[in-house]
């Protein structure tokens, strides 16, 4: 079994879309009704919903969305690209856990981790 499937509610679907069609590789498979679906290579679907209507919603502490990739050059160059776009990043590239990791913020402050373990 595997978790295929994530629904996020973000304040700005449309820059949180654009963020994960660009720097990951996401394609957009569905959007209507103020939500976007992306799905990835592997099928793994991202649904970005807006927030209810009061507008309030915050991330708990430590929540974060992650991406373990298969090779450590991959890790080192998405980072180079990140950086080079101006991605905020909040842990820059180093060891972390017993893998080569760095976190950044995508928009509507949702941290994304990206990790390579040898």
């Amino acid at each position: 079994m595997n978790l295929n499937h994530l629904d996020l509610p973000v304040p700005d679907v449309t820059a949180t879309s654009q963020f994960f069609e660009n720097h990951f590789g996401f394609s957009c498979f569905y959007q209507g009704n103020g939500l976007v679906v992306l799905k990835d290579e592997a099928g793994f679907a991202l649904t970005l919903s807006p927030l209810p209507d009061d507008g309030e919603f915050d991330f708990p502490a430590g929540f974060h969305i992650g991406f373990v990739l298969d090779k450590e050059d991959t890790v080192r160059n998405l980072y180079a690209r990140l950086v080079s776009t101006g991605v905020d990043i909040v842990y820059p590239i180093g060891q972390l856990g017993g893998a080569l990791t760095f976190q950044c913020l995508a928009p509507s402050s949702i941290l994304v981790e990206v990790s390579w373990r040898p």
